[in-house]
């Protein structure tokens, strides 16, 4: 019977003690991987960031807010309401509205939902 070159030399001891080592070394790995991690998620945030060209609104500016779509809704229905005009910046990115009539909205909205409206 011809056994293969691994099954004749393989040592079961020897096996034992060579995959304790890399257990004991694991957290090592794990560690330098973290760090390898977050340096590659450093590396995309600064990237990112330098092309993303940040929103500011203030009180009084007019906005434009985005509509809830319908799935049913066709392609030439306004996806937005508006103008409005902000009151009040609550939080961060978190505004108080009003209509142009000084009509208050009661609920808030967030950045990511508003748009600057241009005359």
């Amino acid at each position: 019977m011809n056994l293969a070159f691994r099954a004749i030399t393989f040592d079961d001891n020897v096996n034992e003690g060579e995959r304790r080592a890399e257990l004991d070394l694991l957290a090592e790995v794990r560690g330098a991987t973290h760090i390898r991690e977050y340096a590659c998620k450093q590396y995309a945030e600064r990237k990112y960031n330098t092309k993303v060209i940040p929103r500011k609104l203030k009180g009084g500016d007019l906005v434009l807010k985005r509509t809830v779509s319908d799935t049913a809704a066709n392609k030439l229905i306004l996806n937005s309401d508006g103008p409005f005009r902000i009151l009040e910046e609550i939080g961060q990115g978190v505004f108080k509205l009003e209509e142009l009539n000084d009509r208050e909205i009661l609920r808030t909205w967030n950045l990511t939902k508003l748009r600057f409206y241009y005359k």
